[in-house]
């Protein structure tokens, strides 16, 4: 194997981007074959209350696996991070009974190299205005929370340099005095004061609530708590009447996020685990193709031949011929057990070794209304070892899932949870779905117009093609979005006003 000193010299700056690792270092020592070693660890030092149980939630409120730790009695913390780990649009969170401190993290890049040594980084490098865990972290965290739901975004929506200079703005004007920001101080400080720090650690609720769609201080933890809502100085305090205040605060300040027009985050997860029913409510044999064994989960696939492309002729909105080829290779080109997922806490994944595999790929996109068709991809997933063939790894042959990119729920990003073998999903051509459920035997687009045997529109057109609610534990039962990790979504520099 030839390697020239350039080709040395880029790889160095970009490991482990670079997909020669360690055939790249064995030609260089003269070995066979050499592993580069795993970046170095990062750790995220603060101070907090004393004794508080930190984690790092995840921009869709999960707290990350394996993120955690204890602050000793001065409230001295640290959190040791995978050195390939990324985190963006989190946020850290202390923990004392029923006390919750919060700071949102915008940003913490992953090690540029396996080279880099290991960094460490206190809170108030990551988190602007948070000197530490305290009552301010929290009032910036929920200020931001309430912004970002009055324009009908959560966290998760939420870019990481938007984020970081709102907190700067914010807490510029806290420290000035703002009325309506410290109106919310104070019911933050009040709420805090009250809550119950002696209750056990798996107490049911909490007070703050940064990542969901409804109320930012829940009503059940006042109804577990009645002598929060009565505060000296303030009156009564209701989860409508903190909302409110919030309201009030999110009208004084500017919240800009800038999201990419023509990539989109898109996450694949699927559910490689016995004793799963499918869409019929029927039990899924994930081995019924693919053999047990020491193995791990995959995807391939490639942009489908439905798909608008320029070069054909399709009308703009369209995809080039490099952005075909571009997102093909990143699904691994119909390769199988190429493109390895992950059920590691990174990726997209959200909690390691449930048995849930993840990938987050940036793909080509364009806003879609109605059913206008978007770019569309096809992929299956594999239980293989790397490099294996079809045989004893493919979840079912002959048949491909579908799926449209269209960011139905508005998050900037497009989310797909599967269960490995699932039949009944968006399995294209030999789907198993039962008419009393909806199925037709093959799936459609929601722009296509399906003709019966007599030439006319058929009112069987089965479409389930697009990121939707799921059922997330196997029960039959639609439990919410799929959870995405930490993967944030694609954001541009703001245009300067």
């Amino acid at each position: 194997m030839r390697v020239s000193w350039l080709m040395v010299a880029v790889c160095a700056a970009t490991l482990p981007a670079c997909a020669v690792d360690g055939l790249f270092v064995g030609a260089l020592t003269g070995q066979t074959h050499v592993r580069m070693p795993a970046p170095a660890p990062q750790t995220i030092t603060g101070t907090t209350t004393a004794s508080a149980e930190v984690v790092i939630l995840g921009s869709d409120g999960h707290a990350l696996d394996k993120l955690a730790g204890t602050a000793d009695g001065k409230g001295a913390f640290h959190i040791d991070v995978d050195g390939g780990q990324s985190l963006q649009s989190a946020a850290l969170q202390a923990r004392v009974g029923r006390k919750q401190f919060l700071a949102l993290l915008p940003q913490l890049p992953a090690q540029p190299t396996v080279l880099a040594p290991a960094r460490t980084f206190d809170v108030r490098d990551l988190s602007p205005g948070a000197t530490q865990i305290d009552v301010t972290s929290t009032t910036l965290a929920v200020l931001i929370a309430g912004k970002l739901r009055s324009q009908g975004m959560t966290l998760s929506a939420a870019s990481p340099d938007a984020l970081g200079k709102t907190l700067i703005a914010l807490d510029k004007d806290l420290l000035a005095g703002k009325p309506p920001l410290v109106a919310v101080a104070q019911q933050v400080a009040c709420v805090l004061l009250a809550a119950d720090g002696a209750v056990a650690i798996n107490a049911p609720e909490l007070p703050f609530d940064i990542t969901g769609a409804g109320p930012t201080l829940r009503q059940a933890f006042l109804d577990q708590n009645s002598h929060a809502a009565d505060c000296e100085g303030i009156g009564t305090i209701s989860a409508a009447s903190f909302q409110q205040a919030l309201d009030d605060a999110a009208a004084t300040f500017a919240f800009d996020a800038c999201f990419a027009s023509d990539r989109i985050q898109v996450v694949l997860m699927t559910a490689l685990k016995e004793g799963a029913k499918d869409g019929n409510c029927q039990p899924i044999d994930p081995y019924l193709w693919a053999a047990k064994g020491d193995k791990i989960v995959f995807v391939t696939g490639g942009i489908h031949k439905d798909s608008k492309v320029c070069s054909k002729g399709a009308a703009p909105p369209c995809l080039s011929d490099a952005d075909v080829d571009a997102a093909t290779q990143a699904l691994g080109n119909w390769v199988p057990n190429k493109v390895p997922m992950y059920d590691d806490g990174t990726h997209g994944d959200s909690v390691a070794g449930d048995g849930i595999w993840s990938i987050a790929l940036a793909l080509p996109y364009w806003a879609v209304q109605g059913n206008a068709p978007g770019v569309r991809i096809a992929y299956k997933y594999t239980f293989g070892a790397p490099g294996q063939g079809w045989t004893e790894s493919e979840e079912f042959p002959g048949n491909q899932r579908l799926l449209e990119l269209v960011d139905v729920n508005g998050d900037h990003r497009v989310s797909r949870f599967d269960w490995f073998a699932d039949e009944t999903g968006n399995k294209d051509k030999k789907n198993g779905l039962t008419p009393d459920r909806g199925g037709c035997g093959s799936l459609t687009w929601p722009s296509d117009v399906v003709l019966g045997a007599d030439g006319k529109p058929t009112t069987c057109a089965q479409t389930d093609v697009r990121e939707r609610p799921v059922d997330l534990t196997g029960d039959c039962q639609v439990d919410g979005w799929p959870p995405v990790g930490g993967v944030a979504p694609l954001t541009i520099p703001c245009p300067t006003k």
